[in-house]
């Protein structure tokens, strides 16, 4: 999972980098397609209080909708496609105890041991639906919904797992405990290609009583080349 995104993103360069071809394309066929990437940082709420967690915390969606004309007007669009969506949690000194555990737990690291970081990280398939507005001179502005169903989880530890030992980078997939969907509302303003971007997941990343329940609010730009 860890190309998907990357690989996206340099799709979407692409796309950019040739405005040429971009021009080409008829007014009609461009407002059908959008293509765009989320680059946000997560917000965390209910984060485990015994570990030092970061303020930011870097994360991206990518996404494909195919747009519908709402009437006869040329300004109101409705999309509806799929996108990958995915959320991470740094922490300075925290790691989850046990990633089979049937209540998963982030605890701080052995006082003996040193690391750099260490990253929590889930990745969503999502259906991303969004009623937008775009004027005449380039403001846009949308609201919307995405349906996320679990794809990936992941453990990235970096630092040593034994007393003044070397360096090492450790990853734990398939972590216990988590809530198969995600929801959350989103909304976007920005001009042209370059807009303002929030979401707010609705339900917690782990099961009730079976984890922390962390509700992610993601909060950055949107990058759509047409």
């Amino acid at each position: 999972m860890k190309r998907i995104i990357p690989l996206l993103f340099l799709l979407l360069l692409f796309f950019s980098m040739r405005p040429v071809e971009a021009q080409s394309l008829s007014e009609s066929a461009m407002k059908k397609v959008t293509i765009g990437l989320d680059v946000f940082t997560d917000i965390w709420f209910n984060e485990p209080t015994q570990v030092d967690i970061r303020t930011i915390h870097p994360s991206a969606n990518t996404y494909l909708t195919y747009n519908f004309t709402l009437g006869n007007s040329q300004n109101m669009t409705f999309g509806i496609g799929l996108g990958v969506g995915n959320h991470n949690m740094y922490s300075n000194n925290g790691v989850i105890k046990d990633v089979t555990a049937d209540t998963i737990q982030f605890v701080p690291l052995d006082a003996k041991l040193s690391m750099k970081r260490s990253k929590f990280s889930v990745t969503y398939l999502e259906v991303p639906m969004e009623l937008r507005f775009k004027s005449h001179k380039g403001f846009k502005v949308s609201i919307g919904f995405k349906l996320g169903y679990l794809i990936d989880s992941k453990e990235k530890y970096v630092g040593n797992t034994y007393a003044n030992g070397p360096l090492q980078v450790v990853k734990k997939k398939g972590i216990a405990q988590l809530n198969n969907f995600s929801y959350s509302p989103t909304f976007r303003v920005g001009y042209k290609s370059f807009n303002l971007f929030f979401s707010y997941a609705l339900g917690p990343v782990f099961r009730v009583d079976h984890g922390p329940q962390l509700h992610p609010m993601s909060l950055g730009i949107t990058l759509t080349p047409f």
